[in-house]
């Protein structure tokens, strides 16, 4: 009876003890999200736990959630993504499209000029560049999973039962991407449920899922239409429809918005009409977080381009700006020439752009083949943001 009680009641004293390495204390893995002031924010990206995103129409809220589950898949972690508004090849577009603008800026080439018809005959040097490029990523894309609607309905329980089908058949844990929440119908069937009770029921499902397996789950979510008439107000825990099972479920609600939504002459279809539009990512909560206006995220959205950038980063790709989709393993010096070819670089260009170069020469061994290593510490990532937010903490105090 005693050692029954002693394995399931251990005390805080006891639990405080496996506080150093190598413990077996439970410990919290990060999904880094590739913008780099987002990850400290959240303490080095998604982690487990219901996320929610939010923002009117033409944020590019399904883009976003795109890239961010693109740099996940791409650093090696599985990822289910739920499309239950775009079909699958619309995503896949997407995903290629960025890709291209990442190393060619100049491109005319968009996601829907993928899928028209009319471009399927000619167009060989466009397509020779979409082929191209293709190849380069499709490696960073073998544990990434766009599953589309099937059916007239799909409620947040068809998405756990996917989601433990997959565990089952893969053994290992993916991260959870739901476009989006008000599209679920009624887990319970009830035609008649009101759009609160539909909304509580998925969240409830989702965050069920999300505890039980420790898993991260990245919802959106669309707005009131309240959020819609006031051109000028900014987002708020009530801009959420039926906000209620979403704030309370939680662990971190974010919000899309203009950067200048609170100037006095901003205009939203002015805004929206931008080639780039200069948005911010707002925490409106974060339980393991700081929130409010001290953790808002700057960042532009390349529409044409399905790209978002950290505020004044352009999509061109530099040594500084590799995404994990082409990575290189800079600490192979045979990789050099391919870095530097992937970023458009010169040695001299490296250089000026912060990165330490340093050229051996090493004939006798390599038959007069000079070898070059790159150093760069930018490319670690992400950094402990714990003293920095100490440091906000403080000025809030």
């Amino acid at each position: 009876m005693s050692e029954q009680v002693s394995e399931n009641f251990i005390s805080v004293s006891e639990r405080l003890k496996r506080f150093k390495p190598n413990s077996g204390r439970r410990t919290v893995k990060h999904y880094p999200t590739g913008i780099k002031k987002l990850d400290q924010m959240l303490g080095g990206g998604l982690y487990a736990g219901l996320m929610f995103l939010g923002a009117r129409p033409g944020m590019g809220k399904s883009t976003f959630a795109l890239q961010i589950a693109s740099e996940i898949a791409a650093a090696g972690s599985p990822v289910l993504f739920y499309s239950l508004e775009m079909p699958s090849v619309r995503m896949e577009a997407k995903i290629l499209n960025r890709a291209i603008h990442m190393r060619y800026p100049n491109s005319s080439l968009t996601a829907d000029w993928f899928l028209r018809e009319e471009n399927n005959t000619g167009k060989q040097k466009e397509w020779k560049l979409v082929e191209k490029v293709g190849e380069e990523i499709s490696g960073s894309f073998d544990r990434m999973y766009i599953k589309e609607r099937k059916k007239l309905s799909v409620s947040g329980r068809d998405i756990v039962q996917d989601v433990e089908m997959f565990m089952n058949e893969k053994k290992e844990k993916p991260v959870v991407f739901v476009d989006y929440l008000q599209i679920l119908s009624s887990c319970t069937g009830n035609r008649n449920a009101t759009e609160r009770q539909k909304n509580d029921e998925n969240i409830n499902e989702l965050s069920g899922l999300s505890n039980k397996y420790d898993l991260a789950v990245f919802v959106i979510s669309s707005l009131n239409r309240e959020s819609y008439r006031e051109e000028q107000r900014p987002l708020r825990m009530d801009s959420f429809k039926e906000t209620g099972g979403i704030e309370y479920s939680a662990s971190v609600i974010l919000g899309l918005q203009p950067r200048n939504i609170r100037q006095p002459k901003f205009n939203y279809e002015q805004e929206m009409s931008k080639d780039i539009r200069e948005l911010e990512i707002v925490f409106l909560k974060q339980r393991y977080g700081i929130s409010g206006m001290k953790a808002n995220v700057s960042v532009d959205f390349f529409a044409s381009k399905d790209l978002y950038t950290e505020k004044g980063a352009s999509g061109k790709k530099t040594a500084q700006n590799v995404s994990r989709e082409t990575k290189t393993d800079i600490k192979n010096p045979e990789n050099t020439k391919v870095l530097l070819k992937k970023c458009k670089l010169t040695p001299e260009e490296a250089v000026s752009q912060g990165v330490n170069t340093e050229i051996k020469d090493t004939e006798a061994e390599n038959n007069g083949v000079e070898n070059t290593e790159i150093q760069n510490t930018n490319l670690e990532y992400p950094d402990d943001p714990r003293e920095r937010l100490e440091e906000e903490f403080r000025k809030l105090l």
